[in-house]
């Protein structure tokens, strides 16, 4: 296909999941004025106001909030093919701060170019908005891991959930994945310590359910880590319109039969 190795592919193969695009509908995503640049590890990709949007193409983004004492906060984790802080774009200034999470790439566009294809397309715009539904799902399962779940259950589901995201942009198909955070990068996303998040992950390896170093991930055990974290995938379902599609038809087939 055309758009293989493009820098919206990962983006056009996350939509293909929750709407059944049309050649035009691919074409108004193909004509997007992407620009695209490379990140350092940690440097900051927007801040505060903008009139700009972001799409990752290759590595990890965040979105954070910092207190008075410095302290920082990862509320968001955005994955290829996810435009980071989609809800800004809806809401502005819906993150105070976004950056990369180890060595990325971002392609940026003005965020008017990203509104007109919208418009043109309501098939795309629904698309969207289903994203954006799926990132508030994901916030709600942040909130009861960092109210709830221990900080072991808490690593644990990041990974999981990371795991699935990727899957859906044909990354992670071995459970395995690069991966350039630092242990305060973990942290910082799970509501511990450095050394607190330092000795989970010496434990989860101790478990023999994860391989971890400092570049790469790989799940060993995949029953045992999604257990450990009492994880299921269904809140990031809600953009496949496969799963959708078949529980339509099939009542209508059966009745076909009948």
């Amino acid at each position: 296909m055309m758009e293989i190795g493009r820098s919206y592919s990962r983006l056009l193969t996350r939509l293909d999941r929750s709407a059944v695009l049309t050649g035009a509908d691919r074409e108004l995503i193909a004509d997007l004025p992407l620009s695209v640049t490379n990140v350092e590890a940690g440097a900051a990709i927007f801040s505060g106001h903008g009139d700009r949007c972001f799409l990752v193409v290759n590595g990890f983004a965040c979105g954070s909030h910092r207190l008075g004492n410095n302290k920082r906060q990862i509320t968001s984790i955005f994955v290829p093919g996810d435009f980071a802080g989609l809800n800004d774009f809806l809401l502005p200034a819906a993150t105070d701060h976004l950056s990369a999470l180890g060595p990325a790439v971002i392609a940026s566009l003005p965020c008017d170019a990203l509104e007109d294809a919208l418009h043109e397309s309501p098939r795309l715009a629904r698309s969207f908005r289903r994203q954006s539904l799926v990132e508030a799902a994901i916030l709600r399962e942040w909130i009861t891991s960092l109210g709830r779940r221990e900080a072991l259950a808490r690593v644990a589901h990041l990974v999981c959930e990371l795991v699935i995201r990727l899957q859906a942009v044909g990354l992670a198909g071995d459970h395995d994945f690069p991966i350039s955070w630092t242990q305060v990068d973990v942290a910082d996303a799970c509501g511990i310590s450095a050394v607190h998040a330092n000795r989970v992950v010496q434990e989860l390896r101790r478990m023999k359910l994860v391989e971890w170093t400092n570049k790469h991930l790989k799940i060993r055990d995949w029953d045992a880590l999604a257990a450990l974290a009492e994880f299921t995938s269904d809140y990031l379902r809600a953009q496949d319109v496969q799963v959708r599609q078949s529980r339509i038809e099939a009542p209508a087939l059966a009745s076909v039969g009948s």
